[in-house]
Protein backbone atom coordinates (compact mmCIF):
# COMPACT_ATOMS: atom_id res chain seq x y z
CA UNK A 1 0.00 0.00 0.00
CA UNK A 2 1.43 3.71 -1.17
CA UNK A 3 0.88 7.03 1.16
CA UNK A 4 1.45 10.00 -0.37
CA UNK A 5 4.57 8.28 -2.45
CA UNK A 6 5.88 6.62 0.23
CA UNK A 7 5.35 2.91 1.64
CA UNK A 8 3.63 2.57 5.22
CA UNK A 9 6.18 0.48 6.04
CA UNK A 10 8.87 3.26 5.57
CA UNK A 11 6.78 5.33 7.57
CA UNK A 12 6.25 2.87 10.30
CA UNK A 13 10.33 2.50 10.26
CA UNK A 14 11.06 6.02 11.07
CA UNK A 15 7.71 6.28 13.44
CA UNK A 16 9.76 3.48 15.59
CA UNK A 17 13.62 5.17 14.77
CA UNK A 18 12.11 8.40 16.79
CA UNK A 19 10.14 6.11 19.79
CA UNK A 20 13.88 4.35 19.97
CA UNK A 21 15.75 7.70 20.64
CA UNK A 22 13.14 9.08 23.23
CA UNK A 23 14.36 7.79 26.99
CA UNK A 24 11.38 8.98 27.60
CA UNK A 25 9.69 6.31 26.03
CA UNK A 26 11.96 3.26 26.84
CA UNK A 27 10.08 1.49 29.76
CA UNK A 28 7.25 -0.50 30.34
CA UNK A 29 3.81 1.45 30.51
CA UNK A 30 2.79 0.67 34.05
CA UNK A 31 6.34 2.70 35.62
CA UNK A 32 5.56 5.97 34.25
CA UNK A 33 3.03 6.56 37.35
CA UNK A 34 5.22 4.80 39.53
CA UNK A 35 6.03 8.89 40.76
CA UNK A 36 2.61 8.84 42.44
CA UNK A 37 3.70 5.64 44.92
CA UNK A 38 6.31 8.03 46.51
CA UNK A 39 5.94 9.46 49.47
CA UNK A 40 4.62 13.06 50.01
CA UNK A 41 8.20 15.07 50.32
CA UNK A 42 10.17 12.69 48.60
CA UNK A 43 13.23 13.83 47.13
CA UNK A 44 15.90 11.02 46.30
CA UNK A 45 14.61 7.88 44.88
CA UNK A 46 17.72 5.18 43.92
CA UNK A 47 17.64 1.89 41.79
CA UNK A 48 19.55 -0.77 41.48
CA UNK A 49 19.30 -4.05 38.71
CA UNK A 50 20.42 -7.87 39.54
CA UNK A 51 20.25 -11.00 38.14
CA UNK A 52 17.04 -12.42 38.20
CA UNK A 53 18.91 -16.18 38.46
CA UNK A 54 18.38 -19.42 36.60
CA UNK A 55 17.24 -22.36 37.42
CA UNK A 56 18.75 -24.60 34.82
CA UNK A 57 21.54 -27.03 36.35
CA UNK A 58 25.36 -25.54 35.81
CA UNK A 59 24.46 -22.06 35.03
CA UNK A 60 25.90 -20.46 37.79
CA UNK A 61 27.39 -16.83 36.66
CA UNK A 62 26.07 -14.08 34.45
CA UNK A 63 27.85 -11.87 32.60
CA UNK A 64 27.17 -8.25 32.22
CA UNK A 65 27.17 -6.84 28.97
CA UNK A 66 26.15 -3.20 27.12
CA UNK A 67 26.77 -0.76 29.44
CA UNK A 68 28.73 1.38 27.60
CA UNK A 69 26.48 0.91 24.44
CA UNK A 70 23.21 1.74 26.55
CA UNK A 71 25.31 4.90 27.98
CA UNK A 72 26.93 6.30 24.43
CA UNK A 73 23.60 5.66 22.56
CA UNK A 74 21.03 7.08 25.20
CA UNK A 75 22.55 9.45 28.31
CA UNK A 76 25.64 11.13 25.61
CA UNK A 77 24.51 14.91 24.48
CA UNK A 78 21.32 16.66 25.44
CA UNK A 79 19.06 13.44 26.50
CA UNK A 80 15.95 15.44 27.45
CA UNK A 81 14.07 17.79 24.84
CA UNK A 82 11.23 19.60 25.00
CA UNK A 83 9.91 17.69 21.84
CA UNK A 84 10.63 14.20 23.57
CA UNK A 85 8.67 15.44 26.42
CA UNK A 86 5.39 16.25 24.13
CA UNK A 87 5.54 13.05 22.21
CA UNK A 88 5.90 11.11 25.44
CA UNK A 89 2.90 12.92 26.94
CA UNK A 90 1.13 12.20 23.81
CA UNK A 91 1.72 8.59 23.46
CA UNK A 92 1.37 7.85 26.92
CA UNK A 93 -2.11 10.24 27.03
CA UNK A 94 -3.46 7.87 24.09
CA UNK A 95 -2.26 5.06 25.91
CA UNK A 96 -3.35 5.19 29.24
CA UNK A 97 -6.99 6.38 27.65
CA UNK A 98 -9.91 4.54 26.97
CA UNK A 99 -10.03 4.60 23.45
CA UNK A 100 -12.37 7.73 22.91
CA UNK A 101 -10.47 10.25 24.96
CA UNK A 102 -6.72 10.50 26.04
CA UNK A 103 -5.85 10.36 29.85
CA UNK A 104 -2.91 12.98 30.07
CA UNK A 105 -2.69 12.55 33.94
CA UNK A 106 -0.56 9.97 34.36
CA UNK A 107 2.51 11.27 32.73
CA UNK A 108 4.67 12.98 35.11
CA UNK A 109 5.43 16.10 32.59
CA UNK A 110 6.50 18.38 35.77
CA UNK A 111 9.33 15.88 36.71
CA UNK A 112 10.50 15.61 33.31
CA UNK A 113 10.57 19.46 32.69
CA UNK A 114 12.31 19.83 35.72
CA UNK A 115 15.07 17.65 34.07
CA UNK A 116 14.85 19.48 31.16
CA UNK A 117 15.26 22.81 32.83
Amino acid sequence: RRLGGQSCDIIKMASLAAWQDNIIMLSDSYKVSHYRQYPPGTQYVYSYFESRGCDREGWTEVCFFGLQYFLKRYLTGQVVTREKIDQAAKMYAEHFGDGTSDNPDLFYREGWEYILE
